[in-house]
């Protein structure tokens, strides 16, 4: 990882994510107590600021593993709450956060078009500790930076 400019890292690998420093922000923590998942497309985000949009990038990388492999999105959503590391981010967010991961009722759409990660962006070991690596090369508490109140997850193209 390199520092580009002020208080902005970058990766050295395809520089389409990146883990910023800013401001603390007053609408970071969701004001109910469940984080209702947003299904993420990459290629329309720009900034992820809030709690509830960084962990509906990660839970999103999840369902990509899986959306190939289901015929329905109840099917979708069964294998991802039994995802060791769906369980573990779950488990962080609640203990830190006192908030607990929902998924929307239904999806009405194609559900291999439910969510959409950039191909660089793609991990293909299916591990979020790696996703978040690919952020920041730090030997650090992944969940502790990624979630923390003024950091944010930007996407951009080299």
């Amino acid at each position: 990882m390199k520092k580009n400019r002020i208080d902005i890292f970058e990766t050295n690998s395809s520089s389409t994510h990146a883990l910023t420093l800013g401001g603390v922000k007053d609408n970071y923590l969701p004001i109910s107590d469940n984080i209702l998942i947003k299904f993420i497309n990459t290629d329309e985000e720009n900034a992820l600021t809030t709690l509830t949009e960084k962990v509906s990038y990660l839970v999103s990388h999840i369902i990509s593993w899986y959306k190939y492999e289901v015929t329905d999105y109840d099917e979708l959503i069964e294998y991802v709450k039994g995802n060791y590391e769906f369980r573990e981010l779950e488990e962080y967010i609640k203990n830190r956060f006192g908030k607990k991961i929902v998924f929307p009722k239904e999806y009405k759409g194609d559900i291999e078009d439910i969510v959409t990660i950039n191909h660089q962006l793609v991990c293909y070991s299916h591990c979020l500790e790696d996703i978040m690596r690919d952020m920041m090369d730090n030997e650090i508490n992944y969940f502790d930076e990624v979630f923390s109140n003024g950091k944010d997850i930007r996407f951009g193209r080299d």
